[in-house]
């Protein structure tokens, strides 16, 4: 498991560690701190209640003034948000820890404020921020921040590769979080969840150093301590472990094995690059080369998403030249020779920065000979990031200039979802054809259906058949509609159901439902006159959108135009 993937779920998975308690009112101002942050973490996959509970623990903080509890709701919000939202959170967090002058939450604010900025890839301010709450902690002998900050710096040298020193830190924290499991958690603490991933980070560590000996004891502890306690959400994480032990083996059929068998389990929000790619590296060394360019092209997919790729990735784009350069497909292959020389020069800068920031603030006394050499080569290269920041301050702004001048054409636009609209309507469906009396019926489209490994095609294309079915009908219209219980009736988990719908509709769950909903509504508004005069609220409801703010944000990504635009425009039309 990854350092920056651990960051992401680690905040997630904490929810878990908790048993259930039966729901209460908001209304009932009696409830403790305590009370309100269990709840908050037993309605983890229910976004709406969460913050719902996370918006009453402000507010609550706020009128007590009570600036600590006020710091750990912040603290929710800014682990639950999407950016740059989470960090705004995490700003709040801070500046009312500040105000608290209570030293531990501190340091538990500059500590999160900086997994927040790892998260997002800011590694610099990152570092900056966790420095800080290690000195802080040093300062005021609060070891479990002390032990929390050697954690995370442990991270960092993870992602610098340097894992003889990763693996020292990993020693110290793991010991410290084992040692006070018995300890329960209170407000602001979690034993149990930096002791596992303490556990995790030590065994990634151990499989870059070779040390694979040292790791079936570690292996064994993780297995066993999370059976014990019935947490099985965390072992597809040390599956994956146990794959990656099987790669730097050279035992790819093992690896390909544990690698499929952690997606299998896997049932939460994350997309688990790391598996997807080493599956690809495995089925690369064992000859089948059409498959493993199958997983690396998703590793490509995910970049094209985000613009971000952890470094651990890059060889996927070095085996993607190959690949295309040995089938003479040079379009593809410059295509892929141009990405990976804008990633190298984005991880050179990131790489020598984090490497000089370590060696001058952390390990002072170490490696000084390596800093200045760092140093001086960064000194010969000013230039050259100064014309990339500067070609990339162009493209922002060609890019501003290209929306602003979308937007003076709301006639286009308009015009342009009609004849999307009138296309959808003029589709017709395949046929069966009779040649001498006898039914002609289409052969089933075996490569078709055979595209997520390890679903069978048959499955799939019941699954398929039975969304026609849905969509037809128009149950999308339901707005208690969810991934779960649509899964559930047409005879499927919501794993097998969420990777069909991403494959074949070409887009998550949430927006296949939205998109059927929006091309519901743009039919009505163009058939039936009596929706033109109807507010966006009204509109909202009836396509079955949660709120008049959804729907608004939802049309406005499909379509890139307002809906009262769009609306003003079709009265013009009419």
């Amino acid at each position: 498991m990854q350092p920056k993937y651990i960051l992401a779920i680690i905040f997630f998975l904490t929810a878990f560690v908790f048993n259930h308690f039966p729901a209460q009112n908001l209304s009932n101002s009696t409830l403790s701190n305590e009370e309100i942050e269990k709840r908050i973490d037993e309605n983890s996959g229910n976004p709406v209640k969460m913050w719902e509970l996370i918006n009453f623990y402000i507010t609550k903080s706020k009128k007590e003034q009570n600036n600590e509890a006020l710091f750990y709701a912040y603290r929710y919000a800014s682990v639950n948000s999407t950016y740059p939202t989470n960090l705004k959170y995490a700003d709040s967090a801070l500046t009312t820890a500040k105000k608290s002058e209570i030293k531990k939450i501190v340091i538990d604010a500059y500590l999160n404020h900086g997994n927040i900025n790892m998260a997002e890839e800011f590694y610099e301010k990152a570092l900056n921020d966790i420095l800080v709450a290690n000195k802080l902690s040093q300062e005021s002998g609060n070891e479990y921040i002390f032990n929390k900050t050697i954690y995370y710096i442990a991270q960092n040298k993870i992602y610098l590769g340097q894992y003889e020193d990763a693996h020292k830190e990993l020693l110290v924290c793991l010991k410290y979080f084992k040692e006070n499991l018995h300890i329960k958690s209170s407000l602001g603490k979690n034993y149990q969840v930096y002791y596992i991933y303490s556990l995790m980070s030590l065994i990634d560590c151990n499989i870059k150093l070779g040390k694979f000996d040292e790791n079936k004891s570690l292996l064994k502890e993780a297995f066993g301590y999370i059976n014990e306690n019935k947490l099985d959400q965390y072992i597809p994480y040390f599956i994956t472990s146990e794959g990656m032990t099987s790669y730097y083996s050279k035992d790819y059929n093992t690896a390909i094995s544990k690698f499929s068998e952690a997606i299998r389990l896997y049932n939460d929000q994350w997309e688990h690059n790391t598996e997807v790619f080493y599956l690809g590296l495995s089925y690369w060394h064992i000859g089948k080369e059409r498959l493993a360019i199958k997983y690396l092209e998703e590793i490509d997919k995910h970049y094209e998403k985000t613009k971000k790729l952890d470094p651990q990735f890059r060889s996927a784009y070095e085996i993607l030249i190959k690949y295309y350069n040995s089938t003479g497909d040079t379009k593809k292959q410059l295509e892929y020779i141009n990405k990976l020389m804008f990633l190298d020069r984005s991880y050179e800068k990131n790489y020598k920065y984090l490497y000089q920031r370590i060696v001058k603030e952390y390990d002072t006394k170490k490696l000084v000979a390596e800093k200045n050499r760092i140093e001086n080569t960064l000194q010969k290269q000013r230039i050259i990031f100064a014309a990339i920041f500067l070609s990339l301050l162009t493209g922002f702004l060609f890019f501003g200039f290209r929306i602003y001048r979308e937007k003076q054409n709301y006639k286009k636009r308009f015009e342009e979802i009609i004849a999307r609209q009138n296309s959808n309507e003029d589709h017709t469906e395949n046929v069966i054809t009779f040649e001498n009396g006898i039914a002609n019926t289409p052969k089933f489209d075996y490569e078709f259906y055979n595209k997520i490994p390890g679903l069978n095609p048959i499955f799939v294309e019941n699954i398929l058949k039975q969304l026609e079915t849905f969509e037809k009908e128009e149950k999308f219209l339901d707005p208690q509609i969810s991934q779960k219980t649509l899964s559930e009736e047409l005879g499927t988990n919501s794993t097998y159901f969420s990777k069909i719908i991403n494959t074949y509709k070409g887009k998550n769950f949430t927006l296949y439902i939205n998109d059927l909903r929006l091309d519901y509504i743009i039919d009505r508004l163009k058939n039936d006159v009596k929706y033109i005069n109807l507010d966006v609220k009204e509109l909202a409801a009836i396509a079955g959108f949660s709120s008049t703010d959804n729907f608004s944000d939802n049309f406005r990504r499909k379509f890139d135009l307002k809906p009262s635009v769009f609306i003003k425009m079709m009265k013009e039309k009419m």
